[in-house]
């Protein structure tokens, strides 16, 4: 009876992975997407995603690419950024020369060793004042700029600012930023270029679009944001915030999104545009997934057919939180992905194996047991973070001690007031090795390693390893702290 009760379980488990779809527990956006050097880069802004993510494809046609390379953000990879200020030079400027510069010296603050910035004006017309500026001398620089032209041709110095960067050799994974500091007043006797087709350019090229607004002429303002939009990018009007803000803003969005890039060897293409879909996932799990048009250039080969199952991202390399699970072959009904190609065969079989283990025990009659904690010390392959996670930390009280914010969890990170702990908290309570964080099972634990006063999660002491979900708070002692990832 119980043989039947169990086949007739797993048969129906399976005709639902057939036909369930998954659900995006969070949000993701495709900021910008382009392919160099046989290799599709996407930028990606996601928000809401608490699990670590460990697995990222692509999709284009019938075909999916897996993630061939670090999953992180900008400003976790390093990745080499080039910001080029498109400054109005206009005589209408004058009185926000100030701004403009507190803007420029703000965004340049604590600029990465591959950070790039280009200086140019227009007003009559284009002009490059400087290629290779030193983040140090920017504002300076701004102050050379006259602010005395008659004419603003500012669409025609857009597709200008648009020319002169296809033009530039580029960097691997380079993101490339135009910002325009205008009042957005255009004035170009001559017409110019029509705004609807500087509209379609802006959202097809690889270049995000910034703009910071001045004055108070705001159908002209909202002119500039739409073109920002097109493009994925922010714009912001000077007044509503500051001007250093406005910087520090743009310099944390920007060092936020997600930089992934998918090897594209062996796929053919005969040029033109094609829809991308891109998917995160931890473990199993759909987490979200964000498609845009991506220029292809044409490629010769042989067309190879797609791997049974995506293989996960490397071992050796780092993925952060946030995540989807990539589609295999076709849609639902509803739009929605498929779950079983999603979760490949080995998961639906772990999946079915788990079911049958739960059918069984119930059987004996006994409870379902809680997973058992993980070992004491975290070891082997299958214990370690899947390319190193992540995570933020935010300190409620207490001294971090000299930790950043930015942290990554490899094997481990260990809490504690000794020298070598990755956490290191030299505060009243907080014994030399006080507790730890690992990754083990798919999961994030936290584990205390019999400090004298114990810790605590969510006001709860912790007495074994204890999953650990993002933006919990921690208790070490005196320290209170939140790790976000």
């Amino acid at each position: 009876m119980m043989r039947r009760f169990l086949s007739g379980a797993l048969a129906l488990l399976l005709a639902a992975a057939l036909t369930m779809t998954g659900r995006a527990a969070a949000s993701a956006e495709i900021v910008r997407a382009f392919v160099y050097d046989g290799t599709l880069y996407t930028y990606v802004a996601i928000e809401g995603a608490e699990a670590p993510i460990t697995k990222a494809e692509a999709r284009i046609g019938t075909r999916t690419f897996p993630a061939a390379g670090r999953l992180e953000t900008v400003r976790q990879a390093g990745a080499p950024v080039t910001w080029m200020l498109l400054v109005d030079n206009s005589n209408s400027m004058p009185a926000f020369r100030e701004e403009a510069e507190a803007f420029a010296g703000s965004l340049a603050q604590s600029a990465g060793e591959n950070t790039r910035f280009i200086l140019a004006t227009f007003g009559d017309a284009f002009s490059v004042a400087g290629e290779d500026v030193p983040a140090g001398e920017l504002a300076e620089r701004m102050e050379e700029i006259p602010f005395d032209e008659t004419v603003t041709r500012l669409h025609t110095a857009i597709g200008q600012a648009l020319d002169y960067f296809e033009g530039l050799p580029r960097e691997r994974n380079e993101l490339r930023c135009l910002v325009i500091l205008s009042d957005a007043v255009q004035y170009d006797p001559d017409g110019g270029i029509p705004y609807e087709e500087l509209l379609e350019r802006v959202g097809h090229s690889d270049v995000m679009l910034h703009s910071v607004g001045f004055g108070d002429d705001q159908e002209a303002l909202d002119s500039l944001g739409r073109l920002a939009a097109a493009s994925g990018g922010l714009h912001q009007a000077i007044g509503g915030l500051t001007a250093e803000e406005a910087g520090t803003a743009l310099k944390e969005s920007s060092g936020g999104l997600f930089v992934t890039g998918f090897d594209l060897s062996g796929y053919t293409a005969s040029g033109g545009t094609e829809r991308a879909a891109v998917t995160f996932s931890a473990g199993a799990e759909l987490i979200c997934r964000a498609e845009a048009e991506v220029e292809l250039p044409a490629r010769e080969g042989t067309e190879t057919p797609p791997p049974a199952q995506a293989p996960s991202l490397p071992a050796s390399q780092t993925a952060p939180s946030g995540g989807t699970v990539p589609p295999e072959a076709g849609t639902s009904a509803d739009g929605g992905w498929p779950l079983l190609p999603v979760l490949g065969a080995a998961a639906v079989l772990a999946l079915i194996l788990a079911i049958a283990a739960v059918l069984l025990a119930k059987k004996r009659k006994r409870a379902a047991a809680p997973v058992p904690p993980p070992p004491a010390e975290a070891s082997g392959e299958e214990n370690t973070a899947p390319a190193g996670i992540y995570m933020r930390l935010e300190v409620l009280q207490g001294e971090p001690n000299g930790v950043p914010a930015d942290l990554e969890l490899g094997e481990e990170l260990v809490i504690g007031s000794g020298p070598d702990c990755g956490i290191l908290l030299r505060e009243e309570g907080v014994s030399p090795r006080h507790a730890r964080v690992f990754f083990s099972g798919g999961a994030v634990w936290l584990e205390d390693l019999g400090s004298q006063s114990g810790t605590a999660l969510n006001g709860a002491a912790v007495t074994q390893p204890t999953v650990l979900r993002s933006g919990d708070q921690i208790t070490a002692g005196d320290v209170v702290f939140r790790l976000k990832f």
